[in-house]
């Protein structure tokens, strides 16, 4: 039993993690329902069951059971492991060199 709770609460940490860095750095966000519909704010506030959305200055209450997909439109790579979060990473393509004799 204290093993399955372990679990349980390492994965609330990840998510109040990802919730609470998009609410602080104010990185806008798509809530996908499991009925299709979809919304587009700012986090406001969040707890273990539902999530607070600023849409155009009115605030909604959304519950996490409803949720399948929340999609931030910022890049929000390398939150969970310290010695990436500051660290620039290019996007660039793979560098060939061609040998044409």
């Amino acid at each position: 039993m204290k093993k399955e709770k372990s679990l349980i609460t390492s994965g609330r940490r990840m998510q109040d993690s990802f919730l609470n860095y998009c609410r602080k750095e104010e990185i806008p966000v798509i809530l996908e329902m499991s009925n299709s519909f979809s919304a587009e704010g700012y986090i406001v506030g969040f707890d273990q069951d539902s999530i607070i959305l600023d849409l155009d200055g009115a605030q909604q209450l959304y519950f996490l059971s409803a949720l399948c997909c929340i999609k931030p439109k910022q890049e929000v790579n390398y939150i969970f492991n310290e010695a990436y979060r500051y660290k620039k990473v290019l996007k660039r393509y793979p560098e060939y060199t061609a040998n044409y004799s």
